[in-house]
């Protein structure tokens, strides 16, 4: 049952496990008997099957990114006792086991509240070391240079437990060794190319892993969909109960991997595709769960020594095949990644992707007539978030007529000559266009379609202005509203250039989280564009007076008064965006805005006939690109909504695509409330069968939090609504 189950471990559609399961034919399975009694390869006579084997490596890291080795020198006696140890361990009470709790100062020892891309992983974990004191690892990414001891930490009960997990983690670092100098071999180096970057084994450490019986396997996942960022994860698995599952390279879609019993599984991590300069690839993998049985899986993540500059080697970077890395600092790059599993919330994992460097290759490819210099890597999307070449049209997002009520200023005192049928037929239909998509159009709306043409021209004005005078009005951190070109969604930068202003002047907020006294929020109007203020200004009253309305109708639907919302707003701190998307010349890798939800009450989106929007439909999870409808306004969910309604209305994803040819207007209208409004679910809306979903929060410290980070969008994560639901 739903019940049963922390919304924190709930997986977004799109990212939820297939019932249909696809098993991995193909990983291949390399047996390493020729190896097995030899200390390591240097100086060993590459015969005809040893050559064999180094081809078999070198064509498995390169196809696939996995594969399973036998006959592999461990110990099968040691990784069974170490597994009873592991399940003796785990079978202890919450507080035994909290003994040993791990925590951000010392990351080694019990822990069962990770988080992987923001949502919580259905497992419990124990992390060791190879060496019971790890000395030294850098104290933050800020200080690099001071290190500190890490000290694994022990149970007392099972008692042989730390003997036999340290015995089979020694097995384990010498077969990881032997697959480092096969991988060096398979790429044309010297078998100990490799050695250096080890010779203090400073952050490689062991995890045992255990996954409970999950009430709704539909839903979870034991280990959301990631890369693994250090050299080699060597994994032992359950043999009866399978679970890890890779997205296939040559199609993306996910497949189970296989138990083969006395085998380990070996994937390449993001280090070795940095090193290889991308000849092999980091897969990303998840783990399923399983609602009757447990699942034990143990992973060794053999890790560079901390002082480790990572890099393309200069053996396999030429003019042809240039360096695709910059070069970072092992060190920094694990600390900031160990760090973040204490701050999910907060502080998103880095991804060695930010140190790509230009792709020339990718652009030659696509045909493009400009250069790569004309896109800066930050725009790039990952692969699995970039537009498809197939647009889907979103039939079935409603259009609604508003004509029978735009008469009225205000529905509770609506006047006798309007049929309260046509009210009602409108109601309905809004309440069944926020249940089921989210979204919706309005037709009709009281909005003269003039003063939308005349903001729509003086925007097309503004932005046509040069750099330098655009600029003159721009927004920071301390100001807020005004010009801008350089914001992120997802730490992805957006293809756009975007002017702000307050739909109320003056509007009050805090504008910082540090800061809760609320700040006047100053408009900046260019002074070579005199008409601007006044198009923007006048359009923006006609469309709050809209979204009033759209919020009494909205009110009626969830079956309160149509007033019940309206004291929120007395101060609302609603704000106008006008959004430019310039032709874009790789609309394959680039959106105008990467997928978000709106964290206020409403948008009201006017857009142009050239179209981009695209709404992630909550039946299946595809994206959809909604068809310009003319005279149109787009209506969304917010968050707030959501929240007030008790998830019976709920924000939806959505995202903007760009165009190679065409640029784009937008203007939409984020209905806020005032800054001192506490966000709850409304007391009418829950009781003993349906309680509260969320936790209260101030508006205004929550908008101050996400104003904050789309100026540090690489170090901070945007605050979401679902960080405040309710287990």
């Amino acid at each position: 049952m739903m019940g049963e189950i922390d919304p924190a471990f709930i997986q977004a559609i799109e990212h939820r496990p297939n019932p249909t399961i696809i098993q991995a034919e193909g990983i291949p399975t390399i047996d390493l008997s020729i190896i097995s009694s030899l200390n390591h390869l240097s100086n060993t006579n590459i015969d005809e099957n040893l050559g064999a084997l180094i081809a078999k490596i070198g064509k498995a890291c390169e196809e696939w990114g996995f594969f399973q080795v036998i006959n592999h020198g461990v110990s099968l006696q040691k990784l069974e006792s170490v597994k009873l140890a592991a399940r003796k361990f785990f079978s202890l009470s919450k507080q035994e086991k909290m003994k040993v709790g791990r925590d951000e100062d010392n990351p080694m020892g019990y822990y069962d509240c990770e988080h992987t891309k923001n949502v919580r992983d259905w497992k419990q974990v124990f992390d060791f070391t190879i060496k019971d004191v790890v000395n030294p690892l850098p104290v933050s990414t800020d200080d690099v240079q001071t290190v500190k001891s890490f000290a694994n930490r022990w149970p007392d009960h099972p008692p042989q437990f730390r003997n036999i997990a340290q015995e089979y983690a020694g097995d384990v670092e010498k077969l990881g060794f032997k697959l480092m100098e096969l991988i060096a071999l398979s790429v044309g180096l010297e078998a100990n190319r490799f050695n250096r970057f080890f010779e203090d084994q400073t952050t490689s450490f062991i995890r045992l892993n255990h996954y409970p019986p999950c009430p709704a396997p539909h839903l979870a996942l034991g280990v959301g969909r990631h890369k693994d960022a250090g050299v080699l994860t060597i994994l032992a698995q359950d043999d009866d109960v399978e679970g890890l599952e890779v997205k296939r390279k040559s199609d993306g879609k996910w497949i189970r991997v296989k138990s083969v019993p006395g085998s380990f599984i070996i994937n390449v991590g993001d280090t070795i595709q940095v090193w290889s300069n991308d000849k092999y690839e980091s897969v990303e993998h998840r783990v399923v769960v399983n609602a009757e049985k447990d699942r034990l899986s143990i992973p060794f993540f053999l890790n560079a020594a901390h002082y480790v500059n990572v890099k393309p080697l200069e053996e396999l970077v030429d003019e042809r095949n240039v360096a695709k890395y910059n070069e970072f600092n092992w060190g920094e790059f694990f600390m900031t990644r160990k760090n973040s599993n204490f701050k999910k919330l907060h502080v998103d994992n880095i991804q060695i992707s930010r140190f790509k460097k230009l792709d020339h290759k990718n652009i030659i490819a696509s045909h493009l007539t400009h250069t790569m210099g004309e896109i800066d890597p930050a725009f790039i999307q990952p692969v699995e978030h970039r537009p498809k070449t197939t647009i889907t049209d979103a039939e079935g997002i409603p259009i609604i007529d508003l004509s029978s009520i735009t008469s009225n200023n205000q529905l509770r005192d609506r006047n006798d000559h309007i049929d309260a049928r046509d009210i009602s037929r409108v109601v309905t239909e809004i309440g069944n266009a926020c249940e089921k998509w989210g979204f919706f159009q309005v037709i009709n709306h009281g909005v003269p379609l003039e003063k939308l043409k005349k903001a729509e021209l003086t925007t097309r004005k503004f932005f046509a202005l040069s750099q330098e005078e655009k600029r003159k009005v721009g927004r920071d951190e301390a100001h807020p509203m005004g010009y801008y070109d350089s914001e992120y969604t997802r730490n992805i930068r957006d293809w756009k250039q975007v002017f702000d202003f307050t739909a109320k002047d003056p509007s009050f907020i805090p504008v910082s989280p540090d800061d809760l006294a609320p700040k006047e929020l100053i408009n900046q109007w260019p002074e070579s564009l005199p008409e601007f203020r006044e198009a923007t200004q006048e359009y923006a009253r006609e469309v709050e007076a809209l979204g009033f309305k759209l919020l009494e109708l909205i009110a009626m639907s969830l079956g309160l008064k149509a007033n019940r919302l309206s004291g929120y707003f007395k101060d609302h701190a609603s704000f106008v965006r006008l959004n430019y998307y310039p032709p874009c010349p790789s609309p394959q890798q680039v959106l105008g805005v990467t997928r978000h939800k709106d964290a206020g009450a409403l948008t009201i989106l006017a857009q142009d006939d050239v179209g981009g929007l695209q709404v992630l439909r909550k039946s299946d999870g595809e994206w959809v690109s909604v068809k310009p409808s003319p005279g149109a306004f787009i209506i969304n969910v917010g968050d707030i909504i959501q929240v007030w309604s008790n998830n019976k209305y709920e924000s939806v994803e959505h995202r903007v695509m760009v165009n190679s040819e065409k640029d784009r207007i937008s203007i939409p209208f984020f209905y806020y409330p005032a800054h001192y409004v506490t966000v709850k679910p409304l007391e009418e809306l829950v009781d003993d069968q349906n309680p509260p979903k969320y936790r209260e929060y101030n508006w205004g410290l929550f908008f101050a939090t996400k104003r904050k980070s789309n100026f540090k969008k690489l170090q901070v994560e945007n605050l979401q609504v679902s960080h405040f639901k309710i287990a």
